[in-house]
């Protein structure tokens, strides 16, 4: 029988053959709040379909949008405010997030407040990551008094991003190489 060798490391490491890697998960958050002022105006007469977005704000180095959907995001949901966060156009990466949206009251408390997530978000609204029946159109007439003063809604938006930091750590293997290699 011929003696194979095997290119496996089961045996002892020679010195400088161990590397290694550091990955560290962190999680980034942050709130945006989007007041509509007139929102007499946006009820009952934004299309289905159509969104009010608000302005980019940023969250774990991530540009985000918040989409509104005032009578619903499609025919099927006609009838329901409707919510989407965004990668804010630009953002060429992927992101792992989890938000939660809140419809508020006028002293700034949650009434109609929906969980997302974690979802993977990709480019510029690429894909549905949203909630399509936030509250229904009939429920947030009912609760408007506690929901609308001076004609404005306030939406608020909570987001958790997900950050992987990966570096190469040789230094400290170096030294664990060293001590590994001390035992022999």
């Amino acid at each position: 029988m011929s003696s194979a060798h095997t290119l496996l490391p089961f045996g002892p490491l020679a010195p400088g053959a161990l590397s290694g890697t550091v990955t560290r998960a962190r999680q980034a958050t942050g709130t945006h709040l989007h007041r509509i002022d007139g929102y007499s105006l946006v009820d009952g007469t934004v299309a289905t379909g159509k969104a009010i977005r608000s302005s980019p704000f940023v969250v774990g180095d991530r540009r985000w949008e918040l989409l509104y959907y005032p009578n619903g995001v499609n025919c099927s949901h006609r009838g329901f405010v409707s919510v989407d966060l965004a990668l804010g156009c630009g953002e060429r990466e992927t992101a792992t997030a989890s938000y939660r949206v809140s419809i508020l009251d006028y002293a700034g408390n949650p009434v109609h407040s929906r969980i997302v997530g974690p979802r993977t978000f990709e480019r510029c609204g690429a894909r549905w990551n949203g909630v399509e029946e936030l509250v229904s159109t009939a429920e947030l007439m009912k609760t408007a008094p506690f929901l609308v003063r001076d004609d404005c809604l306030c939406v608020r938006c909570d987001v958790a991003v997900l950050r992987m930091d990966t570096k190469p750590r040789n230094r400290w293997f170096m030294q664990l190489d060293r001590a590994i290699s001390g035992f022999r």
